[in-house]
């Protein structure tokens, strides 16, 4: 996989895709089924724990609007699952 990092926004849209492309259909705490009027998407820069490593870290946090739970997401691993799952055309 590659290291860049990817700088344009991710959308709400292409994080419910990402989440139902990896099959995450339904909040982990409250099961409430996914879509995207069901979540909020922030982007948050963060430091690794490893004090070796001073890269850091770009997240998505998606918090269910249902019940509060939050989960994070490496937003470059999303980003590189979008870019893979552009169609390619063939003449």
């Amino acid at each position: 996989m590659t290291t860049e990092t990817c700088t344009r926004p991710i959308s709400k849209a292409e994080v419910d895709r990402f989440l139902f492309g990896k099959h995450i259909t339904g909040c982990p705490v409250c099961g409430r089924f996914r879509s995207q009027c069901d979540v909020d998407v922030h982007t948050l820069t963060c430091q690794r724990a490893d004090p070796s490593s001073t890269a850091p870290v770009n997240v998505l946090m998606i918090i269910c609007q249902n019940c509060g739970a939050i989960q994070f997401h490496d937003r470059n691993v999303i980003a590189h699952w979008l870019e893979c799952q552009k169609k390619v055309f063939v003449k």
